[in-house]
């Protein structure tokens, strides 16, 4: 069975595997790689933005990238995907930096046009850091780092302990030639990783094969997992993991941020989304961020979909009497519709002024998947404690 990687780092990481693809391609098989990624961008809160602003003229790595930045969706899609192996490495903290916003939100400095990097989040930038300008900023952005990195370990023990983390060093002195305090810079985030106790290799695919598939001691922390001979075992999915909403602010703890409400009829009132539409024309959807569920577009992926439901009367409802959508895309940029599901009021037996707490299992082709509240015509419904998690 092959070794599912995911990579937070940048295309010196990937590379590991296209030098020898053929023999790479037998044994792993990435699942997740979000590119040039900076730890404190990872770690931070998302930043809202209207999706229907993208730039067009943006090719779509690019967009993908900076709608990444802006979703922070890699801890969720790290659950999703469920990885054996993480490979890291700092080449965004280094020669990237970060933008602060106004918000409290840090964004990779990623893009050469700032002003042009996102322009549908509307952001307002407080400062840019960087990690090997000076002394003085090398101390107050390697503090924030840290500080990111300890509560991504924290995330590690907790939801994936049985995946092996690993730092990839690089040979970086053609990347840092230019640069002559970024190989000092690098070679203290390793150390520092060293000292939490996530080993190194020497970007090696050797190295690799030796921490995964060798009898290895490796100076790591318990949480970690240590690297066995059960290549044929399937992986448990842990109950940490099964209890992680993949949703982003699915309990309406902060309103309607980071869903995108098209017809603006939705409201929240003390962690309740309610709609209370008089209209019998047309049809209305709120759209929550997009969840990574795969790298790959045709795998049956299952999830349990888990939520509260009241309608004020189940029988004046539109003869589509749909309350919620689960879409389906292989795209992030263009989310041109794979699957879509519809689930109706009547067949979910919702009762007239009641609450219903509902559980649907999912089966879903795809890389992306959205969902949310859908209705058609007049209707008054409300929805309390959302949840998407894995399905055991």
């Amino acid at each position: 069975m092959k070794k599912r990687v995911a990579i937070i780092g940048s295309d010196l990481s990937q590379e590991l595997f296209d030098k020898n693809k053929q023999k790479s391609e037998e044994d792993f098989e990435i699942v997740l790689y979000r590119k040039n990624l900076s730890f404190i961008s990872l770690m931070s809160k998302a930043v809202e933005y209207d999706y229907k602003k993208l730039d067009k003229e943006l090719s779509p790595d690019d967009a993908r990238q900076m709608l990444d930045e802006l979703d922070k969706d890699s801890l969720s899609a790290l659950i999703a995907v469920q990885p054996d192996i993480l490979i890291l490495d700092f080449y965004g903290d280094v020669f990237n930096g970060v933008i602060e916003t106004q918000e409290g939100s840090f964004l990779t400095n990623s893009f050469k046009k700032l002003k042009g990097a996102y322009p549908l989040s509307d952001i307002k930038i407080k400062r840019q850091m960087s990690s090997n300008q000076s002394v003085q900023e090398f101390l107050a952005y390697s503090s924030i780092w840290c500080q990111s990195l300890n509560r991504f370990i924290e995330f590690i023990q907790c939801f994936l302990p049985e995946t092996l983390v690993l730092v990839n060093t690089i040979n970086f002195l053609e990347e840092t030639k230019r640069k002559n305090n970024a190989s000092q810079v690098w070679q203290r985030f390793n150390e520092y990783a060293q000292k939490k106790g996530i080993p190194v290799i020497n970007d090696s695919l050797l190295e690799l094969y030796q921490y995964v598939f060798g009898n290895f001691k490796i100076n790591q922390l318990e949480h970690f997992s240590q690297p066995k001979n059960k290549i044929e075992k399937t992986k448990e999915i842990l109950e940490t993991s099964l209890s992680y909403n993949l949703i982003s602010n699915g309990d309406f703890r902060e309103g309607k941020k980071y869903w995108q409400d098209d017809s603006g009829e939705y409201f929240v009132n003390n962690r309740i989304l309610e709609i209370n539409r008089k209209t019998r024309e047309g049809f209305t959807i709120l759209h929550s961020s997009p969840v990574q569920i795969s790298n790959d577009e045709n795998s049956v992926h299952k999830f349990v979909l888990s939520m509260e439901v009241w309608v004020e009367n189940l029988f004046a409802l539109h003869l589509n009497d749909a309350f919620f959508y689960v879409w389906t895309y292989d795209d992030k940029v263009t989310r041109n519709i794979k699957e879509s599901k519809i689930y109706s009021a009547k067949l979910e037996n919702l009762s007239s002024g009641k609450w219903k707490h509902i559980n649907i299992e999912l089966k879903c082709k795809g890389k992306y998947l959205e969902l949310g509240p859908h209705m058609v015509g007049s209707g008054h419904f409300r929805y309390r404690n959302l949840s998407l998690s894995l399905k055991s």
